[in-house]
């Protein structure tokens, strides 16, 4: 694990939420300074007098000139982010949208800040050098030569839009990004470090809304690490050892759940790390709990079920069977508990041996699964 050195560390956090010819962007600005409150909170890593915020700046040099003059400050850690409209050119380059950029392709180099010009005036002073882009197309940065020797997160790939939630204010990328700041990660280590925040972000961000229309892309965020760039750890972990807890434990199924579900062909090994975070789950609460508790059994339940949806009926029932048996023996009749578990087992039971099509629900049933 590598800490900033608050000391040698700075940050500076843009957003643009004002525009003349693009649609305002209110969330950008509301996820930077949450953001900016948390680095350099009692959680951040970050004193607070070296993270600096830049909101609607006129002008590209404006934002150069104070990222390149942080930069040289900074020994140990330095941070750039961007929150707001990401644009291409006509030459298919990313640039990032100032409040005057106009929204024509061919006006977007003159009126927008190339991408590549703010991460060269990070320059390469610290020993730590991160750039976070919040904004449409942000893993286009990972063409620019300049960005060859930065640790670049992004809140989506290539060629896909970022998206902002109306309810909360905030980006998607921002939204998750503070909530796992916040929530932390139960059997996470005692800071989180950027590897982990770009697993929990690429699972919690591909989640598809229920009202999502029917040709819907989940944002797929992007990361490239420098070195050993992916073990810095910018946050405390509120949730360090929780993981054996009851809140803990619901917690890291609800995480399982959320993976359980991403549909994204070209990344095939979300369901079986899934299921194996399950069995995890399954078995530190039956040692922590004991076996017989009715969140424990809740657990081994979901955690068979999910095997089945891998593997097939009879895998599942290998599983479920015993879990059944403890349960009716266990838990009181009429419990919400026991109906669940008699449910799944059933659902298995009347499917083919090698069936695996799920029974009941694409997700680990569970009486009161978390959301």
């Amino acid at each position: 694990m590598i800490r900033p050195d608050p000391d040698g560390s700075w940050a500076v956090l843009i957003a643009v939420g004002r525009y003349a010819d693009l649609p305002d962007m209110p969330e950008a600005v509301a996820s930077m300074e949450l953001l900016a409150d948390q680095l350099s909170g009692p959680d951040g890593g970050f004193d607070p007098s070296q993270v600096l915020r830049v909101v609607d700046p006129e002008s590209a040099r404006e934002v150069v000139d104070r990222v390149a003059a942080a930069a040289a400050r900074a020994t140990d850690t330095f941070l750039v982010h961007y929150a707001g409209h990401g644009v291409t050119s006509t030459a298919g380059h990313l640039h990032l949208a100032l409040p005057g950029t106009l929204d024509e392709r061919d006006h977007v180099p003159r009126t927008a800040l190339p991408v590549g010009t703010l991460l060269a005036a990070v320059g390469q002073r610290a020993a730590h050098r991160i750039a976070v882009l919040d904004c449409c197309y942000a893993a286009l940065a990972l063409d620019e030569p300049a960005a060859a020797d930065l640790h670049l997160l992004t809140a989506v790939d290539r060629a896909r839009r970022a998206l902002t939630n109306k309810d909360t204010g905030l980006t998607r990328f921002g939204e998750e990004l503070l909530r796992l700041c916040r929530e932390g990660v139960p059997d996470g280590p005692a800071f989180l470090p950027l590897d982990l925040v770009h697993h929990h972000l690429a699972v919690t961000l591909a989640q598809i809304p229920a009202d999502a229309p029917r040709h819907y892309q989940a944002p797929v965020p992007q990361q490239r690490t420098v070195d050993a760039s992916g073990h810095l750890a910018l946050f405390r972990n509120p949730a360090h050892g929780t993981s054996c807890t009851e809140p803990g434990l619901r917690a890291r199924a609800a995480f399982a759940y959320r993976q359980f579900a991403i549909r994204n062909r070209r990344q095939p090994w979300h369901r079986p790390q899934a299921v194996a975070l399950l069995a995890d789950v399954s078995a530190d609460a039956a040692r922590s709990l004991g076996p017989d508790h009715p969140l424990a059994l809740q657990l081994a339940n979901a955690h068979g079920h999910a095997v089945g949806l891998l593997h097939g009926a009879a895998a599942a029932l290998a599983l479920l069977e015993p879990v059944a048996a403890r349960a009716a023996a266990r838990l009181p009749p009429g419990s919400k508990e026991l109906a669940t578990i008699n449910a799944t087992l059933r659902s298995w039971s009347d499917q083919p041996p090698m069936s695996d099509q799920p029974p009941m629900s694409d997700q680990p049933p569970m009486s009161d699964r978390p959301r």
